[in-house]
């Protein structure tokens, strides 16, 4: 009798890694590569994966990503969480960073076989990783000139199921839907990083504009972020509809949009996960490498000769701090929500 085959997935990074790596996740179990899953992702995560077939979520903290909160109690929780994993028994792990921090976690699962993306010495993405001991065996590589991270998990995901082609999964309109009188469009104008930080006017400027020409408009952030937004929106009468809810509800609600204003944050990547159009204001990062395939992006060097940084800015404390992002104006954004929408009759919008 030919044993199960039994993958775990490792993703211990930040939100939007997690959200990102989650779209690439239900594809592959689409494809039916395994019999059995294994989810190892940090806590409040598991609703990404819900709904696979054979899949069981373990969840715990690690030292990894940009917040870590790894104390003493989380460093006990990963232990136990190394145990029920192996106790599972999974034939492969695999993770979508090739980082030695990733591989080592799928060490300490065991001694099978562990899948992983290499990349080309040139690639951006190879600058943000640590392997100071080497790539390890990826199971493929990524060439310098697919630089967009979507399209190395495609040449992944493509190397592993061979002429099986990956099911998209998401929303999606039915042919004979008739769009809607007004438009619903959310803004999320937080992010984890000030380089990432679009200007608060520019968000108040760009609601104002959007709620005379007629949509509806929500903006988004976590329950500790409700007074920010009030503080925010708050001049606008009310009409802003402000939403601090919980991540799956957040996900719910980003599917119902029919487009999302974000920043280089987990925003983008979950309403990609969901299937809502999106415009990305990228800020201090290479928009090439974490744009969603169906985004628009709006983005600009600010006149900083050390564009891209890669969220790494020197200029802090400069009279040209974070110029990058503050260059780029509400009627850039707002030229970028109309041709989002073009196909959904944006010309009902105006051109206010």
């Amino acid at each position: 009798m030919i044993p199960p085959r039994v993958l775990c997935f490792i993703t211990p990074r930040n939100l939007g890694d997690i959200t990102l790596g989650s779209t690439f996740f239900r594809e592959l179990a689409a494809c039916e590569y395994a019999d059995e899953y294994i989810v190892w992702t940090r806590p409040g995560t598991a609703f990404l994966f819900d709904d696979i077939p054979g899949c069981r979520v373990v969840m715990s903290n690690f030292p990894i990503g940009t917040s870590k909160n790894f104390g003493a109690a989380a460093a006990l929780q990963l232990i136990r969480s190394v145990r029920e994993i192996r106790r599972l028994r999974p034939t492969l792990t695999m993770d979508l960073t090739g980082d030695f921090r990733e591989r080592f976690l799928g060490r300490l699962i065991g001694p099978q076989p562990h899948l992983h993306p290499g990349w080309a010495e040139n690639h951006s993405f190879k600058r943000m990783n640590r392997n100071p001991f080497g790539e390890g065996t990826p199971t493929v590589v990524v060439p310098a000139n697919v630089t967009n991270v979507y399209d190395s998990h495609r040449l992944l995901l493509e190397h592993l199921v061979g002429a099986r082609r990956p099911c998209r999964t998401g929303k999606t309109t039915a042919p004979d839907a008739q769009p809607s009188p007004t438009f619903a469009i959310g803004l999320h104008p937080f992010a984890s990083q000030a380089c990432r930080l679009w200007p608060e006017e520019s968000w108040t400027q760009l609601a104002a504009q959007l709620l005379d020409s007629g949509a509806i408009v929500s903006a988004f952030g976590a329950p500790s972020e409700r007074s920010k937004l009030e503080a925010l929106f708050g001049n606008l009468g009310g009409r802003v509809r402000l939403v601090t809810e919980s991540l799956p509800d957040f996900a719910a609600a980003l599917s119902r949009l029919d487009l999302l204003v974000g920043l280089d944050s987990f925003s983008i990547h979950m309403a990609e996960n969901v299937g809502t159009a999106t415009v990305f204001i990228n800020g201090a990062n290479n928009p090439a490498l974490f744009s969603p395939p169906h985004a628009e992006v709006v983005a600009s060097s600010g006149g900083c000769t050390a564009w891209p940084c890669y969220n790494k800015p020197t200029c802090v404390g400069g009279a040209s701090e974070y110029a990058c992002i503050r260059s780029i104006d509400v009627d850039r954004v707002r030229d970028a929500i109309r041709a989002k929408l073009k196909d959904r009759g944006a010309e009902r919008m105006g051109q206010s």
